[in-house]
């Protein structure tokens, strides 16, 4: 006799964010696109880490957000990259993140800091000397 495994939805991932009955979770470019046009939502604001890869790249990530018309903002200091100093341009991780977020000022959308929302001074890795 097979138990049936049941399903509770995350409350928090950190004890600093909080999710709301309205908030949405997913992870596909669809239902995200259906919430966004349903709220009549054009403005967004994309934050995470692999910048140059799920921030960029997912079906509701920077690329494809602009290409169906959305104003999106990638707010850069809320990002990391996934990046290995030992391969090329053979810079630091967070001369690499600096680079990916170069790339996507220049070709994709503008960026911000978090400190245009929080009005706290922007996130800053501890042994990330370079100013955001």
């Amino acid at each position: 006799e097979l138990e049936e495994e049941s399903y509770h939805a995350w409350s928090h991932q950190i004890d600093a964010i909080e999710i709301y009955d309205d908030d949405v979770i997913s992870d596909s470019g669809v239902e995200i696109w259906n919430v966004f046009e349903q709220r009549g939502i054009k403005n967004v604001i994309l934050v995470g880490v692999h910048t140059n890869m799920c921030v960029i790249g997912r079906p509701f990530g920077l690329r494809n957000m602009t290409r169906v018309g959305k104003n999106v903002l990638l707010c850069r200091d809320l990002t990391d990259t996934m990046y290995n100093p030992k391969m090329k341009p053979f810079v630091s991780h967070f001369k690499g993140t600096r680079l990916v977020i170069s790339y996507i000022e220049q070709y994709v959308c503008p960026t911000m800091l978090s400190t245009s929302v929080t009005s706290l001074p922007p996130f800053q890795f501890k042994n990330d000397n370079s100013i955001n």
